[in-house]
């Protein structure tokens, strides 16, 4: 705000009538000012009286209400007075800085978040953004912990963000579905059966060893070190979707943390189950082709996926590697058997993705994660951190060569 102290001229009745005879409107003359120099300098924008700022505008009219300045907005009450701090206005809730700026967005106030959306409310109760969910009590105040609402029970981290998937807290676990409702009573997850009491702690049944794994601080620094060597596909379809996906979902400001993670969150919300195969047309393409379509890479199954929305594991595979080669990662689609108990007796094949850092082999499961109900029990692990259930056979390479695209 450009703060300009001036101090108002009495205006004598007779120089009044002398300009209005001149055609000068007197709301005009009103709000002329001394400028220092001893002449008069014509006031809009912000005055400054008796210690309160007033809003003018070009014609010296004082203004009230909601006033626009340099892309942000003021509100002066009856008097013209520019107004501070918190103010309800119609029946809703707005945060004026000291400077008179409206509050939007993300708001830190005497150590407590809010949030305000684009025209300056207060917002209450449940909010989504940047992929994330939030709530926010009756004040506007942002909640951390445990959020009982509409007679259930959710946990925010220390940032405010509800949490999905297991739990632990407090020395007891906990498991989140992928809305964040907290369970209760008999559950199966990944297919295996646990038992919650009323409150939700876990009373029958062990967490996989993977829920005990994940430290975002540890991951975050890891995949924040890796050094990025972005790969394209052969296919250029694929190539183009993939683009497209990171051109509306990722920013070049974003550490490979932010990336990552924003990749994962997103697949997280794709649908489980068979992709609508007519998203890629095949028409004109030989048998040949076909077949070199289908079987000779990973690239078809990754198209299906960011074209449909949908997939089940070899599609998931699929399109992580593909965006996460993208963004620079040493990713690769790997093949196997996923066993669903401790003493690796019962298993299914599976497909899914590790990522080569620093010579070791970590484990990216979004399929399984999604299937679970959300989570991150399946990224960024190694095969120990997982009990040695994933038992690799196989590694389906993208193709180092043209292959042919429909």
């Amino acid at each position: 705000m450009r703060k300009r102290t001036r101090i108002l001229t009495a205006l004598l009745s007779g120089a009044v009538a002398a300009v209005w005879m001149m055609g000068i409107p007197a709301t005009a003359l009103a709000a002329q000012w001394t400028d220092g120099t001893g002449g008069y300098a014509q006031a809009a924008g912000f005055i400054e009286r008796d210690g309160n700022w007033y809003y003018y505008d070009q014609y010296g009219k004082m203004l009230t209400g909601w006033q626009e300045y340099d892309d942000n907005w003021y509100y002066m009450d009856a008097s013209g007075k520019m107004l501070t701090g918190w103010q309800k206005l119609d029946g809703k809730w707005y945060y004026l800085y000291a400077s008179g700026r409206m509050a939007a967005g993300w708001a830190e106030i005497d150590g407590k978040w809010y949030y305000f959306n684009g025209g300056g409310v207060m917002k209450t109760g449940w909010l989504e953004t940047g992929g994330k969910w939030y709530f926010f009590n009756g004040g506007g105040v942002m909640r951390t912990g445990w959020v009982s609402n509409g007679g259930k029970w959710y946990y925010m981290d220390a940032d405010g963000v509800m949490q999905t998937g297991w739990l632990q807290n407090g020395g007891s676990w906990y498991y989140l579905d992928g809305d964040g409702v907290m369970q209760t009573g008999s559950r199966t997850i990944g297919g295996v059966s646990y038992t919650f009491s009323s409150d939700g702690v876990l009373t029958s049944g062990n967490p996989p060893a993977s829920a005990s794994a994940f430290d975002p601080a540890s991951v975050r620094s890891l995949l924040d070190g890796v050094s990025l060597t972005p790969r394209s596909t052969a296919d250029s379809k694929l190539n183009q979707a993939v683009s497209s996906w990171i051109a509306g979902h990722l920013t070049s400001s974003m550490s490979t943390w932010d990336k990552v993670k924003a990749i994962y969150d997103a697949l997280l919300k794709f649908k489980y189950g068979t992709p609508d195969d007519s998203v890629i047309d095949t028409s004109g393409l030989s048998m040949d082709e076909l077949m070199s379509l289908y079987f000779d890479g990973p690239e078809y199954n990754a198209r299906l996926l960011l074209l449909s929305g949908s997939g089940t594991e070899e599609h998931f595979a699929a399109g992580l590697a593909s965006l996460l080669r993208a963004i620079g990662l040493d990713a690769q689609v790997a093949e196997g058997i996923i066993y669903q108990d401790a003493k690796l007796t019962t298993g299914t094949p599976s497909s899914w993705v590790t990522v080569k850092i620093n010579g070791k082999s970590y484990i990216f499961d979004v399929a399984s994660d999604l299937k679970a109900g959300g989570g991150y029990s399946h990224f960024c692990r190694t095969a120990s951190e997982l009990g040695n259930r994933y038992q690799q056979s196989d590694v389906f390479a993208f193709q180092a060569e043209k292959t042919y695209s429909a």
